[in-house]
This record gives structure tokens, C-alpha cells and sequence, in this order.
């Protein structure tokens, strides 16, 4: 059996792109044509995309889309609690590839600038409001993680899980990363559209063993329907 084979066993989606270059394309396109029903049908969109460099061919090709982007609350799956400003934003890759629709759309940062617990809290309390996301853009680590969920955390877990209290949390420096923020699972869950994009052959090893045994590592809590794999050699 196949990766692909053992996800439709869990009800996960799959989709086979040729290379990065047709994964962008595919992803930009699923996630406008997901953004306009939900602004046709309710007049407005909640999206939360990951950052890094994997998603930003993804993002710029979302940009070139006409849609009415002042309907549109976008925010993070995670940040480094960085300001925007620096190399490693999340956000300001965001403002970069959005540039010309940032103005328009309502951004709810997760970096506040005041600690990352403070910061946590306040967008928490803002991503509450939302009542839930209507789309979810995720990303995966070799070691298993999505969002900033990583499997060295004690409580990854709880914070997995969809009944977590808790909209967006802190999560303390390491000795190989920085400090972070992240939606928790009370929020990724929510999303009734669902995308976990990856690439390459050891991400797709490490997801060959989240299928096997989905409680092992974080990103197993989200093989279920409805997520949908989004794959590139």
C-alpha cells in the first residue's frame, strides 16, 4: 500500500502534484475558489495560512486571484515572536506576497510585540470572535510537527486537540528555536476545508509513520477528514 492508499483509510484526501511549481498552482486555486463561495455565500472568508519559504510560491500566485479581499480575515497558524520586520516573520512574508491586497483584507497578527504570553493571549481572545476558521493552510516538519506543535513539547497532545480551551498559545524558546506562537487545535479543527501541503521524500516517510500510528506524532491528531494532503516529489 501506498502513503496516498494508507491517508484514504483515515479518510484523508489526497492529491499528486508533478513538482512544487503545479502544488503552488493547485493550492492558489483551491484556496480562491474556497475564499470566493464563502464570501458569496456568507459575505466573508477566515483563513489561516502557515508561513516559512515552502508556501510562498503559493501565496504569490493566491495574490494574481481577484477576489473581494476586503472580505477576507486572514491570520497565521504560527509566528515566531518576531516583528514583522525581521527575516524570520511569518507576517512579513505574508505582507510581501499579499502586498497588493493588504491594505484591503483584515489582518489579525499573532506577534503583538509585548511577550509572547501577553501576545498569546490578546489574539486568542480577537481569534475567539472568529468562531471558528472556514479554510486552514498547514505545513509539516520532518519530525512530524504542524503548526508550531512540535513533538518534544509534553503537552502536544492537549494542545492538538480540538476541545483545548485555548485559541492561541505561547510556546517557550528552545535551544534550537525560537519562541513561538501558535492556534492550538480548538481552531485548526474548526476549518471545515482543511490543506496540509508537503514535499519531498523524508516528509513523506515521517508521514508514512504518522499513518501508521496517528498518536506518535503531533501532525497525526489532523489525518482525518477532512484534511487533504497536497503532495510534491
Amino acid at each position: 500500500m501506498t502513503v496516498a492508499d494508507d491517508c484514504a483509510l483515515l479518510g484523508v484526501g489526497w492529491q499528486a502534484c508533478a513538482d512544487a511549481e503545479e502544488q503552488a498552482r493547485w493550492l492558489a486555486m483551491e484556496v480562491a475558489d474556497e475564499l470566493h463561495q464563502c464570501i458569496t455565500q456568507r459575505g466573508v472568508a477566515h483563513l489561516a495560512v502557515s508561513g516559512g519559504r515552502s508556501p510562498e510560491a503559493f501565496l504569490r500566485q493566491l495574490a494574481d486571484y481577484t477576489l473581494d479581499w476586503s472580505a477576507v480575515r486572514l491570520t497565521l497558524v504560527d509566528e515566531r515572536w518576531v516583528p514583522p520586520e525581521d527575516a524570520e516573520s511569518n507576517a512579513g512574508l505574508l505582507q510581501r506576497c499579499l502586498a497588493a491586497h493588504w491594505s484591503a483584507l483584515h489582518w489579525l497578527p499573532l506577534y503583538r510585540g509585548v511577550s509572547p504570553e501577553a501576545d498569546a493571549q490578546a489574539a486568542g481572545t480577537e481569534l475567539a470572535l472568529w468562531s471558528g476558521l472556514d479554510l486552514v493552510v498547514l505545513g509539516m516538519g520532518a519530525d512530524g510537527h504542524t503548526a508550531s506543535l512540535f513533538p518534544d513539547l509534553p503537552d502536544w497532545p492537549v494542545l492538538c486537540a480540538a476541545n483545548n480551551r485555548q485559541h492561541c498559545v505561547a510556546l517557550p524558546a528552545t535551544d534550537t528555536r525560537q519562541a513561538r506562537l501558535s492556534l492550538t487545535g480548538r481552531l485548526l479543527h474548526s476549518a471545515p476545508r482543511q490543506l496540509l501541503a508537503i514535499s519531498g521524500q523524508a516528509k513523506l516517510d515521517t508521514l508514512q509513520q504518522a499513518c501508521n500510528a496517528p498518536s506518535a506524532l503531533p501532525v497525526g491528531a489532523f489525518l482525518k477528514s477532512p484534511l487533504e494532503i497536497v503532495y510534491s516529489p
